[in-house]
Order: C-alpha cells, then structure tokens, then sequence
C-alpha cells in the first residue's frame, strides 16, 4: 500500500493489468499523501510538442496513456470531469523550427492552395492568415508548393530502397542506417516527409472572420526501421478539404488574439515546460480535449453519461446473453425469423428497455412523484427480479406505461424461462446505472441517446427505419418553426395551433428537436422555467403526435419527450403503435402500419363513393390505461396537422416484413399496392408518383394529406438520391 508511483514503459496488452497495476498507486498507507502514475510520451524529433499532443491521437504514441485514463475512470469516473486537477504534463520547450502542412482557401476562386512551411512554432499560421488577409503572397512568408515535397518523397522513396537493397549484404546494416539521419538544423530545403506532423488550414467565412484549424497530418505506414511513416500528401490534402468544408481538426484563434509564449521558456531550452491542463488558453484546452475524446473519455456530463449508459446495456446484455437468453428474447422481439446477418441483438435491445425503465424509475424516487424504492436500496435486494418488478407495476397502476411496460414484459418473457440469474445480473447493472445517470439522462432535451438505440436495434432497414442524427434533426426543426413565422411561443394557444405530426417517428428524435427549439424561442422571449414546464406538458399531451411500428422505438420517444417533467401524464401523450403484419383478431388480414391511413375518408376523400364506410384500422396507444381517459385513435392525431416532420422510410418494397414468414411478405406487399391504388384514385396526377421499388413516396404523399392547412408545413430529411436521381423524379415534380 505505500508504494508511491507505478510507470508505464510501454502498452498493456490486458486492460485489467492497467486497472491493477493503477490500483495500486491510488491505494492509501500511514504518511503517503499522493500516489503517482508516470506515462512516457513519444513526441517525434521537429513536432512542436504542444501541437503534438493536441492533434495527434493513441495510435502515435501514446496509447499507454489512453488505457491509463480509461483504467482510471473504472476506479472513478469522476476523472472525466477533474482531469485537469489530477493530470500535469512536463512536455520539452518547442522546436527552434518546425515543419507544417497548410492549405490556404480562396474565397472568390473557391480553390484551396497546397504549401509547406518551415519556421518557428506559430509563423506557419501568421503566414497563412496574412496571405488569406491579401496582406502577403505566399512565396513572400514562406509558404512552398506542397508538390515540390510530393518530388522529394519520390526520391527518399527511391533513396530508401536504394540504401535497402544495398543493405542486404551487410550485417548490420549500417548503410541503411547512414541514409536516416537527420540535419541538426531543419530548413526549406532539407525538410523530409517524415519531418511534416501536422496541417493548418485557414479560409475567410461569410462574415469576413478568419477561420483557421489544425490536425494531424495522415502518415504513410512506418517501415520496419522507422517510429512513423512519412506523411501521405495525397490524404493530407483530402483532410485539409475536410477541414475548410466541414471543419475537422481543432479551432485555433486568430494570431492577433492568441498570447505569446512565454519568453522565459525560449531562455531555457533544455528545461521541460510544466503544463497545468487547466483550460486556462487554447492549447491545454485542446490538449484536453484531444485526450478525452482520443482516449475514449468525455469532456461533459452528457457525453460521459451516454458512455456510462452504452457500457450499461452492453454489460446487461452480455449477462443476458451468457445466461441463455438469446433464443428466448429473440422469438419475444419477432427476430427469429430474421435472416442471421440482419438479426439484431435482442440481449442488447432488451437491455435498452430495462434501462430505460430504470432510469425513469430513478427520477419518480428522487423526485417523490410516488412512494416508491430507491433503486440505491433495490439494486442490493437480494431478490431484485421481484422487488424491481413489484416496483414497476406499482408505478404503471398510476401513469408512465409507455415506457414501463415493454420493459416488464421483456422481465417477465425471461422469467419465465426460468433462467433467473443472467436476469439478476443485469438488472443489478442497469439499477446501479441508472442511479448514477438518470438526473443528466433527463436534462439532455434532445434524443441523444438515439444513436445508441440505433445501434443496438441494428438493421432494420426492411422496416424502412433510419436513424435520424440529432443535429439534422435540430437543424430541421429550426427551419421549420421559422418558417411558420413570427410567432409569441410564450401563448399557450400558439402551441395548440402548431399541431405537429411524425408519421414513422421512430425513437422521437424530430418530435423531440421540435419540442426542444419550440422551449428555447420561449425562453428567448422572457417564459420562465415553470412556465417552459406547463408549455411542455400541453405540447406532449395535446400537439405532439408521432406513430411508428416499432414498440421498442416508441418507448425510447416517450421516455425523450418527458424529459424530466414529472407533470406530464403518459396516458394522454400523442404516441400510437401502428398495426403492422397480421391482425391479432383475424390472422387472414395484415396491415401496413401508417400506410393505412390512405384508405381513410377523413385523411384522402374518395369522390364519387357510393357512401362507404372506412375500414377500420388497428392502433394502439402505447400508454392504453385501464380507466376512464379518453383515448384518441391514430385518425384523430395526425388529422389537420399545422406540421408534418419527418424522415419518410424508404424501405424496398420487396423486402418488407422479413421477421414474417413469405406468406405475411407478400400479403404486405399486397396491401401496400392496395394502399396506393386508394391513393392514386383520390388523385389520378399521382399516377407514377410511387415507386414499387420503395415505399417512401407513399408516405410523402400522406404527409401531404394530413397536412391541409393553407399555412400548414412538410418537413422532411431527404436521401441524396431522392434529390437527384432520375427514380425521384415525379416524387420532385409532385413537391
């Protein structure tokens, strides 16, 4: 125990090594106050040390340091959020010269301009801004075409092979060796392609800033005799277009505004430089940064929160999984039937379901909605599966089956099998989770943890399901409401009129954008926090209405669209389960989810009917209570929406329904081109608008129909090949 520091000579192999071996310098003795970790860091020769560490990644060298961190946050996960208390780096002053790659883009011309630079740390970037700022051309700072080392690459390469097969007689081979030394002094001239470690890019934006980034430069792969490989021009290239047009690398201020180096540190250059990783100016805070994310840590609570929540349901499900549940959870989510490639992992799902459940179970304790558990007391019962699931329906009597009830039947579908203990284990996983992370889970306001469930859902593209990234969503839902035009989002009676439909919302991640950019221009025009709530809660009761196929998906919508506000009543949240494959109460018939809708009057009129009544259709409320509310049918949500937003699944025609034996497929297919031929006779303009190859365009032309308002908006996120492809022409005619 009073063992004061461990060190780190080079990578582990086995992660629980580092843990131990970490372990054993955090362990307290009589008069040891600090215990030590001490990590070597390889930074080449002619890389300004700083730069190195803020641009370059584990697989440059130091990757030991990355599994110390990811060790430490094993024993404390607090390490993400006081890295820069706990950690000190002791990096040598910086090269008298060093070697950059920099791309400079002109505006008018649109062509960016490849050179190198050979200077002091920092003239590179005072270069390139003088010739972005036409205060200087480039041959005038020190900027050389990037193509003339290109030349010399060809002729190292050529010097190299050279050198190795003259070597091959030798032993050693101390020719070989000759032909890598390097200079003492790096100049213009001399400068090789390993000497290069990085590229700076700078460009003017629209509003006249300059705008200046930097990475790491791509290397070729090191030969047998070198630390690195020399740079490959042709992918340092491609990466500074990726910096300039969607802004890779780290953000560095203009030179005007970054502070000097310190004098003292150029006086004393065989001294190392004590670095405080305090966030204090912009090169520790990207250093930071660059080893949080590098290392596979986060720099915030909402992003080291969904590490915690993926490693959760990934550890529940391997408990799952191990225990011999798999077949079980398989034929429980319809999987069975699925092709193995396309078959997702149902531990993994099941997982997801369990902590969502959880953590919703979590925030009703701490808040005292109910008087229900902890789960820090149910988490150690020793019969967790029992109490945990007493809990749960204890909670579901009152409110909140949306998000409780999947969750259960897939406790009580393992149960059954008798196989109690992976159940056990996994439910003490989540429970223990859960606790930690629900309160940030809650805040995040955006559906975060969508591109976890997307994950662990896996393929689902014969449903037509694709995962909407949160930032498309949140750029979608901005442009929307603007267009909707000016508009006081403090009035309750606002919301109420911007009714706002997903005909296929998957895990809510667009309902949940609107949601949230509707909260901010509220805040934005002086509504207090208490008034958000109640604005809030109207929206997901009254205004928000998402339908999908997948129970699973609407489970994770419910639990984003709450986000913490205990006042919202599940019972009467706006989400439907559409009926989707064969019907429960007669299996000779099957439904097409949403699609079902075109065969209702009050969604597509048929003129000319003979007074014929619609086929009723079969939806579910996901909370369906057992009392008096007042439950609304899928015709009812979606009918004179203000706004239609959605990412419209475009599925093969041909392959739909795969979980369902062929009989189920083709009947699908069947009632879909039913569905269009009801459409097409609505409106006979929108005979050719439908691909048989596709559903999408059916769902677009729905989305057309519920919304009728002359003021009423379609939002949609669109492939590339629905924009540009001959098969989407009528789709773009039609729009």
């Amino acid at each position: 125990p009073s063992l004061s520091a461990v060190a780190f000579l080079e990578p582990r192999k086995s992660p629980i090594d580092v843990i131990q071996a970490v372990g054993r310098a955090m362990r307290t003795a009589p008069g040891k106050k600090m215990g030590y970790i001490i990590c070597p860091i390889v930074i080449p020769p002619q890389a300004d040390p700083e730069e190195w560490l803020q641009t370059s990644s584990k697989e440059d060298g130091w990757q030991e340091l990355g599994q110390i961190l990811l060790a430490l946050r094993a024993h404390d996960e607090r390490i993400e959020d006081r890295l820069s208390e706990l950690m000190t780096l002791y990096v040598p002053p910086p090269q008298e010269m060093v070697a950059t790659a920099v791309s400079v883009a002109n505006q008018e011309s649109g062509y960016i301009r490849h050179h190198y630079h050979v200077g002091p740390v920092g003239e590179a970037q005072r270069a390139a801004e003088q010739v972005v700022e036409r205060k200087a051309r480039p041959q005038d700072v020190g900027l050389r075409p990037l193509n003339e080392l290109q030349e010399r690459v060809r002729e190292q390469s050529a010097v190299y092979e050279e050198a190795k097969s003259a070597a091959v007689a030798l032993d050693p081979p101390e020719e070989l060796e000759k032909t890598e030394e390097h200079p003492e002094k790096l100049t213009p001239d001399n400068v090789t392609a390993n000497d290069i470690h990085t590229v700076l890019t700078t460009h003017q934006n629209a509003d006249s800033s300059i705008e200046t980034r930097v990475d790491r430069a791509p290397r070729e792969n090191a030969k047998p005799d070198e630390i690195l490989g020399p740079i490959d021009i042709k992918r340092t290239k491609d990466k500074a277009h990726r910096m300039v047009n969607k802004g890779e690398g780290v953000r560095i201020e203009h030179t005007s505004k970054r502070k000097p180096r310190d004098p003292m540190e150029r006086s004393n250059r065989n001294a190392l430089q004590m670095l405080l990783l305090t966030g204090l100016n912009d090169n520790t805070k990207a250093i930071r940064m660059n080893l949080l994310t590098k290392s596979g840590l986060k720099g915030n609570n909402v992003e080291r929160d969904l590490n915690i929540l993926r490693d959760c349901v990934l550890e529940a499900g391997r408990h799952l999984r191990e225990d011999g549940l798999q077949s079980t959870l398989d034929n429980h989510f319809q999987m069975d039937n699925l092709a193995e490639g396309k078959r997702n992992d149902s531990c993994n799902v099941a997982a997801l379901l369990l902590m969502n459940a959880a953590m919703l179970h979590q925030r009703i304790a701490v808040g005292n909605w109910l008087p229900i558990s902890n789960l820090s007391e149910i988490k150690n019962d020793a019969n967790v599966v029992k109490r945990l699931c007493r809990e749960w329906e204890r909670i579901m009597r009152h409110d909140f089956r949306a998000v409780i009830e999947p969750a259960l039947e897939t406790v009580y579908a393992a149960e059954n099998t008798g196989k109690i203990a992976g159940l056990e284990k996994a439910l003490r996983h989540v429970a223990a989770a859960a606790q930690e992370i629900a309160t940030t889970y809650a805040e995040m306001g955006t559906d975060h943890a969508g591109p976890i469930f997307n994950e662990f859902m896996g393929n689902q593209a014969s449903d037509g399901a694709y995962f909407t990234r949160p930032v498309a969503a949140s750029i979608a839902a901005r442009l929307t409401l603007d267009t909707c035009g000016d508009q006081d989002w403090t009035d309750p009676q606002v919301w109420r009129q911007h009714k706002t439909v997903d005909l296929a919302c998957g895990s809510g991640t667009l309902l949940a954008a609107m949601l949230t950019d509707m909260k901010r221009r509220a805040r934005e025009q002086g509504a207090e926090e208490s008034e958000i709530s109640q604005l809030q809660k109207l929206a997901v009761e009254e205004t928000i209405k998402g339908l999908d196929i997948n129970p699973m998906s609407l489970q994770l919508a419910a639990s984003q669209l709450t986000a913490g506000n205990r006042d919202i009543q599940y019972r009467k949240m706006g989400l439907h389960l559409m009926s989707y494959g064969p019907t429960p109460d007669d299996l000779t018939k099957v439904s097409a989810g949403t699609l079902e809708l075109l065969g209702q009057k009050a969604i597509v009129p048929r003129d000319g009917e003979l007074g014929l009544a619609d086929e009723n259709i079969s939806s579910q409320n996901v909370w369906s209570q057992d009392d008096d509310a007042e439950l609304e049918d899928a015709v009812e949500a979606v009918k004179d929406a203000g706004i239609v937003i959605m990412n419209p699944p475009f599925s093969n025609r041909s392959k739909m329904g795969e979980k369902f034996p062929a009989t189920i497929q083709q009947a699908l297919r069947s009632r879909v081109d039913d569905m269009e031929r009801t459409l097409v006779a609505s409106d006979p303009s929108l005979m050719g608008f439908s691909d048989k190859n596709s559903i999408r365009p059916l769902f677009v032309a729905l989305a057309d129909h519920v919304r009728k308002r002359p003021d009423g908006v379609i939002t949609m996120i669109s492939p590339t090949i629905a924009l540009s492809a001959p098969s989407g022409l009528n789709e773009r005619r039609i729009l």
